[in-house]
């Protein structure tokens, strides 16, 4: 599985998720772009893409433990 990050999301408060799911699950693919084409998800909220779906939550904490269920 690999979680892509938008960087403006990243400087917007996910890149304490980012660190923390690297830290808690290190075989996870994570990956940074500059643009993944969302804005209107990006505009709404926090999000992040896996395979090619975007995850929208409103607050970074809540995206967190969405995508810790996820990963499992």
């Amino acid at each position: 599985m690999k979680i892509k990050y938008c960087k403006r999301s990243l400087e917007q408060g996910l890149k304490p998720v980012y660190k923390s799911l690297k830290k808690k699950y290190p075989e996870l693919k994570q990956k940074k772009t500059g643009c993944l084409g969302q804005c209107k998800s990006c505009r709404s909220g926090c999000f992040v893409m896996i395979k090619s779906q975007p995850i929208i939550e409103a607050t970074p904490d809540k995206l967190y433990k969405r995508l810790k269920k996820i990963v499992g």
